[in-house]
């Protein structure tokens, strides 16, 4: 099954990690799959020139102009609340501390949580934060582009980064990040005019460059960073695949719990007694007395019934198939659910399971077959006898066992 699972996600995961990549024009190390606008920024979710590049962005495409275009004015540090909620995130997003993570995103899925897991693996830190702000549409909204260092575990370069969001109260007034999903078409339309500011443009160019600077002093790291959104696929195909295995396997014990449940609810009256006879009586193929004969059983002869009928006839167990016995004729020795009454007695002695052997309720090959012992299991004595069998104590009964596959 888990084979199954893994080659599902194969197929499917690679597109999700394209789509949120933390690697773009610049390296954007955002983990772009729990952020909003990271997306559209960095991973090119709109037609319009990469800012990295350093060429024109188009607006052919975006509305008009909205009047208060001094709400673009980018300002850098400059609130300190704003600051404060990314610093603690990106440090929540480097620990994978899914506490905090939840606490700051509007939304966030078991992939968005394996996929920062995923990547918390390979980071040490994000150092040397700076929040670039332009107002949002929304009242008290923010436009939100943090730059930084980026600490990674195996290496000693910091490597520069980007990333953007939307910062914005819900309807209750709180404040959460918002991912693309999450916008308005306004809000959306806005924002794309609001990236498109010279100031934001040179701000993505210049980490760009520097990225780039980076990188290319670098020919291990780079290797690393071009191989990154590989080994992040894989693990998270792993990871992920692992999940859904263990959600499946839940899901069927618990189905497994549910059905077993409404059986007992719907057991037959009788079901599951341990009866025998109380004289010798005829077994036979239907609730009748003009019914085919199976055989015979006697006193001490244990069956297993399987419903007690209205019409005076028992269903049970007779070596290996269904018969009937009159009801009048049979005693229950052990009543369903019961622990039998009286505990037999036994030695204290035990004996080893050689290999797997049916355990019996009477000394015959023909005897109902009560349990499968196994290899290894321990049986406690009560008799070793001379007709090739022990007598031993079973769920505090007398059962039987072939003494040539015990020891």
């Amino acid at each position: 099954m888990f084979a199954k699972i893994k080659k599902f996600f194969t197929n499917v995961i690679g597109g999700f990690i394209k789509a949120h990549s933390f690697i773009a024009s610049c390296i954007v190390f955002g983990l772009v799959t729990v952020v909003v606008v990271a997306v559209v920024f960095a991973v090119g979710g709109f037609d319009r020139k990469n800012p990295g590049t350093g060429e024109e962005v188009s607006t052919e495409e975006s509305t008009e102009l909205p009047e208060d275009v001094n709400r673009y004015v980018l300002e850098c540090n400059t609130n300190a609340e704003v600051k404060t909620v990314m610093e603690e995130y990106h440090k929540a997003l480097a620990e994978d501390n899914e506490e905090v993570i939840k606490k700051y995103l509007l939304y966030v899925n078991e992939n968005d949580l394996d996929n920062i897991a995923v990547k918390s693996q390979y980071i040490d830190g994000y150092e040397d934060i700076n929040c670039y702000t332009q107002k949002g549409l929304a009242e008290n909204s923010y436009y939100v582009y943090v730059s930084y260092m980026l600490a990674l575990k195996d290496f000693e370069d910091r490597v520069p980064g980007v990333i953007g969001f939307y910062y914005c109260p819900d309807e209750n007034g709180e404040y959460h990040i918002f991912r693309e999903d999450d916008l308005s078409e306004d809000v959306y339309t806005d924002l794309m005019v609001a990236f498109t500011e010279p100031d934001v443009q040179s701000l993505y160019k210049n980490v760009a460059l520097d990225y780039n600077s980076v990188i290319d002093s670098n020919d291990e790291l780079k290797e690393y960073m071009d191989g990154f959104e590989d080994m992040v696929r894989d693990d998270m195909i792993e990871r992920i695949a692992i999940r859904t295995a263990s959600e499946e396997l839940v899901a069927a014990s618990e189905q497994a719990s549910i059905e077993a449940s409404e059986n007992a609810e719907n057991k037959l009256p009788g079901a599951d007694d341990i009866v025998e006879p109380t004289t010798t009586v005829n077994v036979r193929s239907s609730d009748s007395e003009t019914a085919d004969k199976l055989g015979k059983v006697s006193p001490g002869t244990k069956l297993t019934r399987l419903e007690e009928k209205i019409n005076g006839w028992s269903r049970v167990m007779y070596e290996g198939s269904e018969g009937y016995v009159k009801t009048e004729f049979l005693t229950v020795v052990s009543a369903a659910g019961s622990t039998g009454g009286t505990d037999v007695a036994g030695t204290g002695t035990y004996v080893t399971v050689k290999e797997n052997v049916n355990i019996r309720a009477s000394a015959s090959q023909t005897g109902e077959k009560v349990a499968l012992a196994v290899a290894g299991d321990k049986l406690e004595v009560i008799e070793k006898r001379t007709d090739g069998w022990t007598k031993i104590k079973y769920n505090g009964k007398e059962a039987y066992v072939k003494s040539e596959f015990v020891e």
